[in-house]
């Protein structure tokens, strides 16, 4: 992560986030303190998922999806299917599942549903 200069602001740097900061210590107050704070460290747009959710989106074919999303804008998901070389059905249900996440959109003009990554960033909440 870049360093931040210290511009005489009271913005915390996301480095140094402290999870007492979350009112009450619940788990959403959390995940929205620290999405604030990358927010106004110059990280607009992120999606800050719960640790549990993780393994749903980390592991290696997923992670191809998302990259070759994050560059390419394929018009159907059989066209992502193709492009990446991966089952229909397999990336169907991948895609499914992220969508659930919030992690992608679909574009539907009525004949096909075209993946787009929803936010420009997607972190994981902080382990400790």
């Amino acid at each position: 992560m870049p360093e931040f200069e210290d511009r005489g602001s009271s913005i915390p740097d996301p480095n140094e986030f402290d999870p007492t900061d979350a009112a009450d210590d619940i788990p959403l107050d959390f995940r929205s303190a620290f999405s604030e704070t990358l927010s106004q460290h110059g990280f607009p747009d992120t999606l800050v998922l719960a640790r549990e959710r993780a393994d749903d989106v980390f592991h290696e074919r997923r992670l191809a999806l998302l990259d070759y999303l994050k560059d390419n804008d394929p018009r159907s998901v059989r066209a992502l299917a193709d492009d990446t070389g991966y089952d229909k059905g397999v990336v169907s249900r991948d895609l499914q599942r992220l969508a659930r996440l919030d992690i992608i959109e679909f574009d539907d003009d009525g004949r096909a549903k075209a993946p787009r990554l929803k936010h420009r960033h997607v972190v994981v909440e902080p382990v400790i």
